[in-house]
């Protein structure tokens, strides 16, 4: 959600100078594209980013591949790291707010990657030993970014030199030495988003069912934790005063945090049909809309929040894993354990 303000404001430029305008109600999902991965084994799609102007839409598959694909046809444009047997998931991927044409990648192998989408170089920066990274995101004046992942460890970055600035500990119930521990999470991480509007806030959930609110001008850094929400994939997002999750769970998968108090603010009814919702990703969109897949339905809906009406649905044959969204909804993607991805929209 850091990224928002200035994906809109980039946005909007385009349709003034094209004299075009978005639909301003979001009612119903339409203009389904399924995008084969053109018999390519890739071991499924982990991470979905688009870039900010909305014109190309970045993909990180289960075998260490990045691929940038058109945002509406879903051709490919560039191939920005080779797919190898046995290599490893890309479990994030995340434009630079002020080097648009920047991508980062973190990988289950502990590495981040730095992609040229101009030039289509790819190259390791930064090796975390005995971690799989599982999310990474940018604060929004660019500066820093932060890692999360295996290991508990929460690492912020200076983004122009790619050096270690802090770490904050996990919690490790094992460590013999009270004064080693952490007070971070206590299993693996799976998200983590800088708040929109401050540049010092970053919020991070996981599989030990708590949020964690974190201010990296603090020496332990975290401020508030947040009993609930069972994290195990990008489910987590950020607007004003409201927290959205989507957690892997049978029931009350999707909800809404107040940012202030930590409280439960509403449960966000995400039909499942007896299946269960079990998600792994979810986001907000605009005119009160989220969006949000997981497993248990294999599939992504979107669902007014207001009305608590599904406005439609993208179905897989597998488990939804990877979602993004762009143009304030009116433009997403899917991605998961199939051999294709689906791109869509809110009209």
């Amino acid at each position: 959600m850091s990224r928002r303000r200035l994906e809109a404001a980039i946005q909007a430029g385009k349709q003034i100078e094209q004299g075009t305008q978005w639909p301003s109600n979001l009612e119903k999902v339409d203009n389904i594209k399924q995008v084969s991965m053109r018999d390519i084994e890739r071991d499924g799609i982990y991470s979905l980013q688009f870039s900010y102007d909305g014109n190309t839409l970045a993909v990180g598959y289960g075998n260490s591949g990045i691929e940038i694909l058109d945002a509406l046809t879903g051709n490919p444009v560039q191939e920005l790291r080779k797919s190898k047997y046995g290599g490893l998931p890309i479990g994030c991927l995340r434009f630079n707010p002020q080097q648009q044409h920047i991508l980062f990648a973190g990988g289950a192998d502990g590495n981040v990657y730095s992609c040229n989408s101009q030039t289509g170089e790819c190259t390791e920066i930064i090796s975390e030993k005995h971690n799989e990274i599982n999310c990474l995101d940018f604060s929004m004046d660019s500066f820093s970014f932060a890692t999360a992942g295996k290991d508990l460890d929460i690492r912020i970055y200076d983004t122009k030199t790619q050096e270690l600035v802090t770490e904050y500990k996990g919690y490790h119930q094992y460590k013999p030495n009270p004064e080693e521990q952490g007070v971070g999470h206590a299993q693996r991480i799976f998200a983590l988003k800088f708040h929109p509007e401050n540049d010092n806030i970053f919020i991070t959930g996981g599989w030990d069912n708590h949020l964690k609110v974190w201010d990296k001008r603090s020496s332990d850094g975290v401020k508030r934790t947040i009993g609930g929400p069972h994290i195990c994939g990008d489910g987590l997002d950020v607007r004003g005063f409201q927290i959205l999750t989507g957690s892997w769970t049978h029931h009350n998968a999707l909800q809404i945090f107040d940012y202030s108090t930590g409280k439960l603010q509403q449960n966000i009814p995400f039909p499942d049909n007896g299946e269960g919702q079990y998600l792994y990703c979810a986001q907000f969109c605009e005119n009160d809309v989220v969006i949000a897949g997981g497993s248990g339905t294999k599939s992504a809906k979107a669902i007014n929040i207001t009305t608590g009406e599904c406005l439609g649905e993208v179905k897989m044959s597998k488990a939804v894993q990877a979602m993004d969204s762009t143009k304030g909804g009116r433009l997403f993607a899917i991605g998961g354990g199939d051999t294709y991805l689906k791109i869509a929209g809110l009209a």
